[in-house]
């Protein structure tokens, strides 16, 4: 296929080269699910777009801009998409349906790599209703887990994230999480399906066994596990999982976390600010009030926050079982009790959709809140992690929320507590023309919480990735040194999502972060 004018490239390779290339994987996979340049072939993105990239990019426009794409429908055409890819050193970088909003979307790090898109691999190849697991594709997204369980009826309930449009491997693999007693994804995957760079395939776990039936079963496979390899890594890409189903911040995030431990909260609880609570409201009214500011350029007060709490009676926190909580000044109680039918069981039909998905009902609703500050524009997520107890936690949060405030943008709390640690994610959403305000505080924040707090991110933005890489610098970095040379050895070549958590070939230049 011809194209002319200028492109973007892959780096150090020529427009005839990276034609021939591709040409070479549309004669295996179709013409139609190949892409010459990033425009068409995506999944369709929060502003009706289908085209590649960061929809979301904060600094220079084409930063992290892919060459073009490829669409596999199947393990053997990923093997043969790899043997391409070697063959002409064709870098790659993988994603599972590109949704990873407010992390880097579709983009990857390096400009002008191809983009390996599995979205078209979406078969629920298994959903075991006796066992509780589900063995899926990386296209398989959460509304066709939950729609699949709903439609068979099955006395399942999933767990999903805060947008219900993304993978189920996909998040799994970057460390996501959802709401219900089983919402640390990672924690539920037993056993996976990887191809390696050279096209070889490898199972993990008991999977590794030919025709074992305990492969969705035991985790523990036998000798050395390899899983984690492949969470937030570039040394393969991984083609089929199983995923097993079933203001006093200081007390009350350590006493969230208490109660998990001892098993008496089973779900996920979640604390948010006011202005969290609120920017989610389905009151039009409430909405109208707070999102306002932001639409102009502001935040919204805490002036404004505090009159809206006193009107409409919402807490500042969110508490979950009120006798534990008695050592929080202030707080406010809130329950919906849901029941089965006599003799039935509950079903997640029979229960309204919540704002923040607890009973495993997918949802988008949060998408619009992106456009408040004015439409095209974007947010990142901030994602450090602090222990359990709350002190560290709050002593944080008082320099963020000071911090974001300065600079004229609203904090949107969101701290998923859990029972060892806690993850506090601030959600900055910025303007169409903030976006080198909302790098800069952003690289602020993560310097901080580095330096100050000793402390970093448990999953980041593609434009941070070697810089949270760099925190875990202990005996002079052996971590990092080690992976590099796992990369070296499993990508010779280097055509895997180079850059990807800070992972780098030797024979590639890192791009400047």
């Amino acid at each position: 296929m011809a194209v002319s004018g200028s492109r973007i490239l892959p780096p150090g390779m020529d427009e005839t080269t990276f034609i021939e290339a591709l040409d070479a994987i549309a004669a295996i996979i179709g013409k139609e699910n190949v892409s010459y340049t990033s425009i068409g072939g995506a999944l369709e993105g929060p502003h009706g777009q289908r085209h590649y990239g960061d929809v979301y990019e904060m600094r220079d426009k084409d930063s992290h801009t892919p060459s073009g794409a490829v669409r596999p429908s199947m393990v053997e055409e990923v093997q043969a998409v790899l043997r391409v890819a070697n063959k002409y050193k064709l870098p790659l970088w993988t994603v599972s349906r590109g949704k990873n909003l407010g992390y880097g979307g579709s983009a990857p790090v390096v400009r002008g790599t191809v983009v390996l898109d599995l979205h078209r691999m979406n078969k629920l190849i298994e959903v075991n209703h006796e066992y509780a697991y589900a063995v899926v594709e990386p296209g398989v997204s959460f509304f066709d887990l939950f729609e699949y369980i709903d439609k068979n009826d099955y006395n399942l309930w999933p767990s999903v994230p805060a947008l219900g449009w993304g993978s189920v491997l996909g998040n799994v693999l970057e460390r996501g999480f959802g709401y219900t007693p089983n919402g640390e994804h990672s924690q539920q995957q037993c056993g996976m399906e990887i191809v390696l760079s050279n096209g070889e395939i490898v199972r993990t776990g008991m999977w590794a066994k030919k025709d074992c039936t305990m492969g969705p079963l035991f985790k523990g496979g036998y000798g050395p596990g390899i899983d984690s390899l492949f969470y937030q890594s570039n040394l393969g890409v991984v083609t089929k999982l199983v995923f097993q189903r079933k203001l006093d911040l200081g007390i009350l995030n350590g006493t969230l976390s208490r109660l998990q431990r001892e098993s008496v909260i089973m779900n996920h609880p979640t604390i948010s600010n006011l202005f969290r609570q609120m920017a989610v409201s389905e009151n039009p009214a409430i909405l109208q009030q707070v999102l306002a500011p932001g639409s102009q350029g502001g935040h919204a007060s805490r002036e404004l926050l505090d009159r809206l709490n006193l009107t409409k009676e919402r807490g500042f926190w969110k508490g979950i079982v009120q006798d534990a909580f008695e050592g929080v000044p202030g707080v406010k109680f809130g329950a919906d009790y849901h029941e089965a039918k006599r003799g039935q069981r509950l079903k997640i039909r029979d229960m309204p959709e919540f704002e923040i998905p607890h009973n495993g009902f997918p949802r988008l609703s949060a998408l619009p809140m992106m456009d408040t500050r004015g439409y095209g524009g974007g947010h990142i997520c901030f994602s450090p992690l602090f222990p359990p107890g709350g002190k560290e936690l709050y002593e944080w949060y008082k320099f963020a929320s000071q911090r974001i405030s300065e600079e004229n943008f609203d904090l949107f709390a969101d701290f998923h507590c859990y029972g060892r640690y806690t993850i506090a994610i601030v959600v900055m959403v910025y303007g169409p023309t903030e976006g080198r305000r909302a790098d800069a505080l952003y690289e602020e924040l993560m310097v901080q919480a580095h330096e100050e707090h000793q402390t970093s991110e448990y999953r980041t933005h593609i434009d941070y990735m070697s810089k949270i890489a760099s925190h875990f610098d202990f005996n002079d970095g052996a971590l990092n040194k080690f992976v590099t040379g796992l990369k070296e050895l499993l990508d010779p070549n280097g055509i895997l999502s180079q850059g990807k958590s800070g992972i780098w070939s030797t024979r590639h230049d890192k791009v400047d972060e």
